[in-house]
């Protein structure tokens, strides 16, 4: 019996000691296959190898680690998701701490970054790699002296690394002091002999002297130079075709013929350039282009969304009809239905047109698919459609805090305050560490007369916090005057320079405090406010202190 038992554990362990070896042997291979199909581009195979190994292993720190690094690629924000996943996973890792860093900053979500920085052990600081982390949370934050700094330290500790020199040459070309911007032009030139750094340091060039309109002829040559490295992307091609078109160069024609030869070799770069020749008013050239193409071509996805777009541009309802009535756009079903949509409701058929725009809402399962839908309609003008699929969006937790932002962005535009409470009720819930959030939500519950104790209590904390801040000396002197203090509001808004008053948004405000006082300097502040970008609240406060000021009797 003792035999039979001894045997027994022991085959147990042998069997356990057996699998766990096998499936760490299959780790590692799936790991190196994975990273090969990165290397070669071809992404989605990367992805299933990575997903297998968590099937099998789900605390594998390198499967997370190539996941994260894929959605990274895809601009993604599950990518956060990963790196905080591998950071449980291998806790001690300062590599993938500062991974998690740069995560961050590319998504923007800078307190996550600053507190992932801080976490780091100070013996682990002094590295090339901490301080590029750093240098990027200042470059986003516009601390631009602290950026340049830390900058400095990397090379100072990695001198050989081009892509730190990159990224100091362009911080120094932003620069506003014609020195820092000569120097940092001289390093992004000097990186262009660099193979690896070329293109980089050549569409900075670019796009720094597009935004300062330097002489397009001389950034055309550099375009002309970009597209014609291996390395160029589509992308650097549509940037000479744009310069060879604005120029009106007689090469321009003979650019594009040879683009639309090499196009068709692949469906991406084909709906490239049927949506670059729509967006630049060519969107007949681009449907009498796709005629000579072969119906297998225009067949492959992205190529029907570019084509349908250019039958948007055209407003060639019919013939967006035909296009999308009978289609299989295969996973982007819920775009076709939206495009159908379109065509119908333009050619006045609502019934038929609200049938599709049901099915694409419907068909419309995923954060990605939201996404993707929201920017056809959005640019169509399709406020409400386009709202609705936003509060949709709000409900998926990887892309709450976007879809936020741009509901934020929408209400504001339309100044629908009660909107905007709805709006930032939800951020003040996600980020309640945010000051921004925190005075706008109390200055819109205060216009709106909701849950005032509260909202004077936050405006009173935020202006504690940063009290020399314009907005949130505004948002507590204004919580200050529905309280009946006009002299304590009065006195934080004067302690405003000249130059913070001239600002409209603020100067109202002043005014406002100045009415409740009958001073007649409040006039100038609430009539530049009338013709200001105010809520109908706001407004609505000028023309009360207006009128209270007319009321009020003559010395």
């Amino acid at each position: 019996m003792f035999g039979i038992l001894f045997s027994l554990i022991f085959l147990i362990a042998a069997i356990w000691g057996g699998h766990d070896l096998y499936v760490r042997w299959q780790e590692k291979r799936l790991v190196r296959r994975a990273m090969f199909d990165i290397e070669h581009g071809n992404e989605r195979d990367a992805s299933l190898a990575a997903r297998s190994i968590l099937e099998m292993k789900p605390s594998s720190a390198r499967a997370a680690r190539i996941m994260a690094q894929l959605a990274e690629r895809g601009g993604e924000r599950s990518a956060l998701d990963w790196r905080r996943k591998v950071m449980q996973l291998d806790p001690h890792s300062v590599d993938d701490a500062l991974a998690l860093v740069r995560c961050a900053v590319q998504f923007s979500d800078i307190p996550a970054a600053e507190l992932t920085l801080v976490a780091v052990d100070e013996n682990s600081r002094n590295t090339a790699s901490y301080h590029e982390a750093s240098a990027l949370v200042a470059q986003f934050k516009h601390q631009d002296e602290k950026a340049e700094a830390e900058w400095n330290e990397a090379l100072r500790l990695r001198p050989d690394d081009k892509s730190f020199q990159l990224q100091l040459g362009m911080l120094r070309l932003r620069a506003n002091e014609p020195k820092r911007r000569a120097a940092g032009e001289a390093m992004l030139t000097a990186l262009r002999s660099d193979l690896a750094e070329r293109s980089a340091a050549t569409r900075a060039l670019i796009n720094t002297g597009v935004r300062r309109k330097e002489d397009p002829r001389k950034l055309m040559e550099l375009a002309r130079e970009l597209q014609a490295y291996p390395e160029a992307t589509w992308n650097d091609r549509f940037v000479y075709l744009d310069f060879l078109h604005g120029l009106q160069d007689p090469q321009f024609s003979a650019y594009l013929t040879e683009l639309e030869k090499t196009a068709p070799n692949k469906a991406s770069s084909l709906a490239a350039l049927l949506s670059w020749m729509a967006m630049n008013n060519l969107s007949l050239l681009a449907l009498d282009y796709s005629k000579s193409l072969p119906a297998e071509s225009l067949r492959n996805w992205p190529v029907p969304l570019a084509l349908a777009d250019a039958y948007v541009r055209l407003r060639d309802w019919q013939n967006l009809e035909a296009g999308t009535a009978k289609a299989n756009w295969g996973r982007f079903e819920f775009l076709r239905h939206a495009y159908l949509a379109r065509a119908l409701r333009e050619q006045d058929k609502p019934a038929a047109a609200e049938h599709e725009w049901s099915a694409a809402v419907k068909a419309a399962t995923s954060s990605e698919s939201l996404v993707l839908l929201i920017q056809p309609v959005s640019e169509w003008g399709w406020e409400n459609e386009t709202t609705d699929l936003l509060w949709a969006l709000s409900k998926r937790p990887e892309k709450q805090k976007d879809a936020f932002v741009a509901l934020y962005q929408h209400y504001a535009k339309t100044m629908d305050t009660q909107g905007l409470y709805r709006v930032l009720v939800h951020l003040s819930e996600l980020d309640s560490t945010n000051l921004n959030i925190q005075n706008n939500l109390a200055q819109v519950s205060l216009l709106l007369n909701a849950n005032l104790e509260k909202a004077r209590r936050s405006a009173a904390d935020v202006y504690h916090k940063s009290p020399t801040n314009p907005a949130y000396m505004t948002t507590y002197a204004y919580s200050l005057l529905t309280q009946g203090n006009a002299k304590e509001a009065l006195r934080i808004m004067s302690s405003l320079s000249e130059e913070q008053l001239s600002d409209p948004t603020i100067g109202a405000y002043y005014g406002i405090c100045l009415a409740e006082l009958r001073d007649e300097k409040a006039r100038d502040f609430l009539k530049a406010g009338q013709q200001a970008m105010l809520l109908p609240e706001e407004k609505k406060l000028i023309d009360k202190a207006l009128a209270s000021l007319d009321s009020a009797p003559r010395p």
